[in-house]
């Protein structure tokens, strides 16, 4: 593997064997997928890529909006992918945001006007589960003002009904979703809804899961790379419906959901390619229908 570092500190890293500078990299690439610090991603738009003119995908920590914005558009494929074609510089969304996209937008395309609202409560992780140096305190922090609302609004309309708070956890396994949608009228029966994602891309419908380490603790066992389901889990025994109301929860794979949304988004920018080619291309490497199945088969419901 080739391994690059900032010019400035190449007397550094004399003594290791290194590729060369970053910036020489830059010059032999046709992309960047920036996983900077939240922040930084803005600064290296400006310093390094457009003196480049290199496009770049930017990821969950930097921002579409204020003077500071890394693009104008923030890319979730079930939502705009063709939005995304050719284009120069884009937001990837954060877990989280990528995770309420999938979930979202079925249920629009589903319901449309007969949906009112939508209350979304985030219990977050604290650290990745190779973040081993990252303590966990103990403690439930509140998140002021959440950015994930209006993330998710920049592609689900910004006048959507939508109000998500937020609290982090400790705990490394993955964060959890709480959503209640309300319908004109009454609700549709939990089946109705879950329905609707048997046949979706990057959610599975697990029954007996107890918890977020059953689904992480399984993943290990099904023989892919990085233990990673790259998506969502619907926790289907807890989804319920009560007059206009329905509550459902679902598990995000925080360390493994953006990562195929990168990469269809990579194959929209430098390669103008359809929904489908990209799609097609971006299974052949994650096999998210294999990985769905398998989750699906051993939490399914029990007779």
């Amino acid at each position: 593997m080739n391994v690059y570092v900032p010019e400035k500190k190449l007397d550094e890293f004399k003594d290791f064997k290194i590729s060369g500078s970053i910036e020489s990299a830059l010059d032999q690439s046709d992309l960047v997928i920036d996983a900077a610090p939240g922040g930084h991603g803005y600064k290296n738009k400006k310093n390094l890529y457009e003196p480049r003119n290199l496009p770049a995908i930017y990821q969950g920590g930097e921002s579409t909006m204020g003077d500071e914005a890394v693009s104008d558009l923030l890319f979730n494929s079930r939502a705009n992918y063709d939005l995304a074609l050719g284009k120069q510089h884009v937001m990837q969304g954060s877990c989280n945001v990528t995770g309420m996209g999938r979930i979202l937008e079925p249920l629009r395309d589903k319901f449309g006007d007969n949906l009112v609202r939508f209350d979304v409560t985030l219990v977050r992780r604290w650290a990745d589960i190779e973040q081993t140096d990252k303590k966990l305190t103990d403690t439930i922090e509140m998140t002021e003002k959440p950015h994930h609302g209006d993330d998710v609004k920049t592609y689900f309309g910004k006048d959507a009904p939508l109000f998500v708070r937020a609290i982090k956890v400790p705990t490394r396994q993955m964060h959890l979703h709480i959503m209640d949608i309300r319908f004109k009228g009454t609700a549709p029966k939990p089946s109705e809804i879950h329905d609707i994602f048997t046949n979706e891309f990057g959610v599975a419908i697990l029954w007996t899961a107890k918890g977020t380490k059953d689904v992480r603790d399984y993943a290990q066992n099904m023989g892919f790379n990085f233990t990673d389901t790259n998506m969502i889990h619907i926790h289907a025994n807890m989804t319920t419906s009560i007059g206009d109301t329905t509550q459902m929860m679902y598990s995000d794979d925080q360390t493994g959901i953006v990562i195929p949304e990168n990469h269809m988004l990579m194959q929209a920018m430098l390669f103008d390619r359809s929904y489908e080619d990209a799609f097609e291309h971006t299974e052949s490497i994650f096999h998210m229908k294999e990985k769905k199945q398998k989750l699906q088969e051993h939490f399914a419901k029990k007779d």
